[in-house]
């Protein structure tokens, strides 16, 4: 991903709706499903700048949190907040022993194009994790909303749940929660992505901004309200792709936590 996306995200991340509506809903699974999972070893596989690994961090408090990415401007990011535990690496080719974490964060990345093979990737998140452990997994979702936003941050690929669900268990993993998200607004994106395939130009940068005050804050209430519906069903559409998906236990092991 270009030098200024990573700057864009940087600047906004801790800010932005979409980012604020995520996090309700990654706590809520968490939280529901697999409290002390994030309170053990993480790996946050393909953390950016490090968004994401510090809420993580400060809302659970890992005992080891490490962060990998593939871009060394990413990891600049993440060292100005404070993250020190950091690897540059693909997702394809974890540096970590089987069996290393209790939970693998992989938000947001799978897609892109510098990862070549998408499965690949989810098989080496299930080596890595403990028997019992948890992938915590978001990823853009229908290929109808490609526009010139996947075009500037390099994105590749956009997913199906039914789809999701087929890669996580040739990974050997189990799918425990599969979702769409963002679903209310989901005519708005349609919308906006349909009418960025017309105007935009070759060379635009992404549509990662901030909205004013009021309109960010009246956002992030209403994906906060439909993460909690989420919790307890499927929604059937929406711009993002959230899994939740356990690795099994070793025979004899609790299969709840």
């Amino acid at each position: 991903m270009e030098d200024r996306e990573y700057r864009k995200q940087y600047e906004v991340e801790d800010r932005h709706w979409w980012y604020l509506g995520h996090r309700f809903l990654y706590a809520y699974l968490l939280d529901g499903h697999c409290p002390e999972a994030p309170r053990g070893r993480v790996l946050d596989a393909g953390c950016g700048t490090g968004g994401f690994t510090c809420w993580l961090r400060e809302r659970y408090r890992p005992r080891y949190l490490v962060g990998v990415d593939i871009g060394e401007e990413a990891l600049r990011f993440c060292r100005e907040r404070g993250l020190e535990e950091l690897r540059r690496c693909g997702v394809e080719d974890l540096p970590f022993a089987d069996g290393s974490f209790d939970l693998v964060l992989s938000l947001n990345v799978i897609y892109h194009r510098a990862v070549a093979d998408d499965g690949a990737a989810l098989r080496e998140m299930a080596r890595v994790l403990s028997p019992g452990g948890w992938l915590l997994l978001n990823l853009p979702a229908h290929e109808v909303l490609r526009g010139s936003h996947d075009r500037a941050v390099e994105g590749a690929r956009r997913y199906r749940a039914e789809q999701v669900s087929e890669m996580l268990a040739s990974a050997g993993l189990v799918p425990v929660k599969v979702t769409y998200f963002v679903f209310t607004l989901f005519p708005a994106v349609l919308a906006f992505r349909l009418a960025s395939r017309i105007t935009s130009r070759p060379g635009s940068s992404s549509d990662l901004r901030m909205p004013p005050v009021l309109l960010n804050d009246a956002l992030a209430s209403l994906l906060a309200l439909e993460a909690r519906v989420a919790m307890r069903r499927r929604l059937p559409l929406g711009s993002s792709l959230t899994a939740l998906a356990r690795k099994r236990p070793q025979p004899g092991e609790d299969e709840a936590q």
